[in-house]
């Protein structure tokens, strides 16, 4: 994920920071069709991550506020030392949202050009600018762990976690009716090994890159109140989730 810092040498070409012609279907991403839910909870179920409380909330059709939602999931998978704090909208432009991507490029993690939530198969950094845009609540979640940093299929696992509970928060607050998307550290990790370059087999469930949406993690936390460091012996593992309310239009 994105940290502090600036690159040097010639600021970067944004061109790319444009929204294509070719933009994502939107209306598709926020109104998918109730047998494609269906469809979505079965997969859940096949994969272990639905849990009873979205099986009820969906078939009964029950309205919760979103700060019970996640509450729900924090009972549901034992989840209570995990952080949630409403924060706001990150103000991206293009100039800081490109530095960002540059850093993808250098593939620090190994994602990129592996994976459908990493550049360039995440898509151009103007349509994924668009789609941070298109909403108007913020939410981080985020755990701190002891951790030894050269473990890293420990990493890798916690990872992991963090990202099961995103998808599964966002999955309730859809059959709740709240248009959302969620982001986190490094690539999804859904299927274990990614298909990419062959078609996403599950893009519901696909968890972007913090990094692939142009936003800078340390600078936005701390412009939201939140500490964001580094230390020997622990890791903190960040994911977001942009919503809006249900009576809310989106508007890029």
């Amino acid at each position: 994920f994105c940290a502090a810092g600036s690159l040097s040498g010639a600021e970067p070409d944004i061109s790319s920071a444009m929204p294509s012609p070719l933009a994502w279907d939107f209306k598709t991403f926020l109104g998918k069709t109730a047998e494609r839910d269906r469809m979505a909870s079965l997969r859940r179920v096949q994969h272990g991550t639905a849990s009873n409380i979205n099986i009820l909330l969906r078939y009964n059709q029950v309205s919760m506020p979103i700060e019970d939602l996640w509450n729900q999931i924090v009972r549901a998978k034992n989840a209570s030392d995990y952080v949630f704090k409403e924060i706001s909208v990150p103000k991206l432009t293009p100039s800081e949202a490109s530095k960002c991507r540059k850093l993808c490029e250098q593939n620090v993690c190994k994602c990129y050009g592996t994976n459908w939530a990493c550049p360039p198969g995440v898509g151009n950094l103007g349509d994924c600018m668009t789609q941070i845009r298109m909403y108007k609540h913020a939410a981080v979640i985020y755990h701190r762990s002891e951790v030894n940093m050269k473990d890293q299929d420990g990493l890798k696992r916690l990872s992991g976690i963090l990202q099961n509970l995103l998808r599964d928060f966002r999955n309730l607050l859809k059959e709740n009716g709240y248009p959302s998307m969620c982001l986190a550290d490094g690539g999804c990790n859904y299927c274990g090994a990614c298909a990419y370059p062959k078609e996403c087999k599950f893009p519901d469930q696909r968890v972007g890159s913090i990094s692939a949406y142009g936003i800078m993690l340390m600078e936005y936390l701390e412009d939201n109140g939140i500490e964001f460091r580094f230390e020997d012996g622990y890791a903190t593992f960040y994911g977001l989730v942009f919503y809006n309310e249900k009576d809310e239009i989106a508007v890029a």
